[in-house]
């Protein structure tokens, strides 16, 4: 096997080659982006851009509850 030397324009072909590869991902990924878009709001309301609202759980909701009875917190110790 011949051993060859890297060659300065051997190494920025690579990079070009990779920095093509890397935009051309990225353009796929933004044209997948929308389609996909809003997934994590589960209501159709339009809000004002700004407002909180809270919203309480159902309390009938047998799997908010965990399956070894009632939650306590557990104690913690400030170490200085």
């Amino acid at each position: 096997m011949p051993l060859h030397e890297a060659s300065f324009t051997g190494t920025v072909r690579i990079i070009l080659i990779l920095l093509v590869i890397w935009w051309v991902l990225r353009l796929i990924l933004r044209l997948q982006q929308p389609k996909k878009g809003g997934a994590y709001r589960t209501d159709d309301t339009q809000r004002p851009k700004g407002e909180v609202r809270i919203e309480k759980v159902p309390e009938h909701d047998s799997s908010a509850t965990p399956k070894g009875g009632s939650v306590t917190d557990a104690d913690f110790e400030e170490i200085k």
